[in-house]
């Protein structure tokens, strides 16, 4: 029972400590969370996630997860940072793309098969979380001074996910 639960907050920080991983869930919670019906958004990151994480749990290979995650990030960072929130069509596809990524760029460093599947539930649990989190702030932000931060912080998401993945792929 102690590998489960240790397992289970393992999982859970992994979004948070991760730095690509907490700016993705940061960046897409600011696009989110100035959108109108935000549920389906949330709900196509957190089915996107778990049809990732159950790709892991099956031993799936090496992807460019991390890339695509990055990529995905600078991306949304800059339409935060330009104030425009696209179609929800094209909410739901950064999204999706979000949430499979995260996932697959999320390996349990586990002993067994029983706290690996733990760690995983954990990761779902806490990217989930922290998305939930960071939407519901910027759903009231309401001023302007607080619209103007958030656009900075979109901004200096994006440029940090340029700058990560241009070293990454140099």
């Amino acid at each position: 029972m102690g590998g489960i639960l240790q397992g289970i907050a393992d999982g859970f920080l992994n979004p948070i400590l991760l730095l690509e991983h907490a700016l993705t869930l940061v960046a897409l919670g600011l696009l989110v969370g100035r959108q109108q019906g935000r549920g389906v958004t949330l709900s196509v990151f957190a089915a996107a996630l778990v049809l990732g994480l159950i790709a892991l749990a099956f031993a799936v290979g090496q992807t460019p997860a991390r890339n695509v995650l990055l990529a995905n990030t600078a991306l949304i960072g800059m339409l935060v940072a330009a104030a425009w929130t696209p179609p929800q069509a094209v909410a739901w596809l950064l999204a999706g793309v979000a949430g499979l990524a995260l996932a697959l760029d999320s390996p349990p460093q586990a002993i067994s098969i029983v706290e690996a599947n733990a760690t995983l539930v954990g990761t779902a649990l806490g990217a989930c979380a922290v998305l939930l989190v960071v939407a519901f702030c910027v759903g009231h932000a309401q001023q302007w001074w607080q619209q103007i931060g958030l656009r900075i912080v979109g901004s200096w998401i994006a440029a940090s996910a340029i700058l990560v993945l241009a070293v990454l792929l140099r």
